[in-house]
């Protein structure tokens, strides 16, 4: 819920003006643009566009009225699905209105360009305010527009398509990719000069009864102007607008206070207590700020400059001579892929490859000799041929020898005994001793023949 008032303090009002343009020095200072180059910080937000910033074709429609009993006029653009294009702000998520306006500059100081007499603007409501009541009602997406008098926008294109349904008064199809109006690419937002303001409110339960509370808007403005061409009778109607009317998705902003409320006032100054007077109108024409800012101090307190971290340490003048910063360099894979010799490396199932570079295993191990002898191919030849002498394979084969060896000859002894007692009747053996001792000649037999073969296989 918004139901808490603008605290004594708050910045209050939208548009937050400026004595004079950002790029400027400003008065009683020496170093003003280095003062205000440390408000440069990475872009703490991320935003998801429908698609994923691909093109897609769609039918744009334009709602342009005139300035009538007191209602200023607008000129929105809408006909793009909003569904698919969300802000991430902390642990807050944020859902595009789907409806861009076209209004007269509303942070003039905050560009560069002088020409730049226009701004789109684009809202994205919060929608789970419950969990996350800190966070910002309303984030506002704003950028300069620079009009050309000659020319004309590519056929097929957005601006192209907003320029003929005004003149026609009809949709019209266009190509959109709503990744390019406030970033450099769908993952990489433009630099933004982003403050922070409060806009007191008079909201309406369903059952008449009002209250007082406010709506928290973040506000980013792209310090780089977008050109577009626009002709008297189409998009350059919107030189007649001169307020913003803030609009969003669902019910609108009033669908931040909950289910209950259905009518939400912004102050007019009419009514006593500054809000209109009438009770049953929703009037979301924001009050602007009461005062322009004109101390570098406050300029300090309350806005930030938003960057890619390409840009992190640079000036606003730097930022605006800028194009879009290079992507990082991706690191090189530490492998590579060679062709093996199936013939050669594969040893028992195993490659015997340096990955690094391709070369067999030996042929890496003879070169690595050959470095630590200093290129003597002498001394790693006499290495390669040297007698290694016993090794711990040497004294199995010897102990497997002498094992099976032994084996063998007490087998021949033990059939011989076997002999005697049955050749010898007299001998004094049972028939269940001679039995026994048969069994026991067939068991060690098969025993030493066991072995012998496990050794075998070992060996190979």
């Amino acid at each position: 819920m918004s139901e808490v008032q603008c605290r004594a303090g708050d910045t209050t009002g939208f548009p937050v003006t400026l004595a004079q343009s950002l790029y400027k020095e400003w008065p009683a200072t020496n170093d003003a643009q280095r003062q205000i180059q440390s408000l440069t910080v990475p872009t703490d937000f991320s935003i998801q566009w429908l698609n994923n910033g691909i093109q897609a074709n769609t039918t744009i429609s334009v709602r342009y009225t005139t300035s009538s009993g007191g209602i200023p006029g607008v000129f929105q653009i809408s006909g793009f699905n909003p569904d698919g294009s969300t802000i991430t702000f902390g642990k807050a998520q944020y859902k595009c209105s789907g409806v861009i306006s076209i209004v007269q500059n509303q942070h003039p100081m905050f560009c560069r360009d002088n020409f730049a007499q226009y701004e789109m603007i684009l809202a994205f409501q919060i929608i789970n305010k419950a969990t996350n009541p800190s966070s910002p009602d309303i984030i506002l997406l704003c950028r300069p527009i620079s009009f050309q008098s000659s020319g004309s926008n590519p056929p097929n294109s957005f601006w192209n398509a907003v320029d003929t349904a005004t003149f026609r008064n009809a949709p019209q199809t266009a190509s959109i990719d709503m990744s390019t109006f406030f970033g450099y690419n769908a993952s990489m937002l433009m630099p933004m000069i982003t403050y922070q303001t409060c806009m007191p409110a008079k909201v309406f339960k369903t059952d008449g009864t009002a209250s007082y509370g406010s709506l928290r808007m973040r506000v980013n403005v792209v310090t780089d102007p977008l050109r577009v061409f626009a002709s008297e009778n189409g998009l350059g109607k919107c030189s007649s607008i001169r307020k913003y009317t803030l609009i969003t998705s669902g019910n609108g902003p009033v669908g931040v206070f909950g289910s209950n409320y259905n009518i939400i006032q912004f102050k007019d100054g009419t009514g006593a207590d500054e809000f209109p007077n009438q009770k049953n109108t929703s009037n979301l024409v924001p009050n602007a700020a009461p005062n322009s800012i004109s101390a570098l101090a406050d300029v300090l307190q309350k806005f930030e400059i938003l960057v890619p971290e390409a840009f992190l340490g640079k000036s606003l003048a730097e930022i605006a001579n800028s194009s879009k910063p290079k992507e990082p360099k991706k690191k090189k894979r530490p492998f590579k892929c060679y062709t093996i010799d199936p013939t050669k490396d594969i040893v028992d199932g195993q490659i015997m490859v340096d990955p690094t570079t391709g070369q067999s295993l030996k042929d890496t191990q003879k070169q690595d000799i050959l470095d630590a002898a200093g290129g003597d191919i002498s001394i790693v030849s006499g290495q390669a041929n040297a007698d290694p002498g016993i090794m711990p394979g040497d004294i199995e084969s010897f102990l497997t020898s002498i094992i099976t060896f032994i084996g063998t000859i007490t087998l021949l002894s033990y059939v011989g005994f076997i002999a005697y007692i049955f050749l010898h009747a007299d001998a004094g053996y049972q028939l269940n001793t001679k039995i026994f001792h048969v069994v026991m000649f067939i068991v060690s037999f098969i025993l030493l023949i066991l072995f012998c073969v496990n050794v075998e296989k070992t060996d190979n």
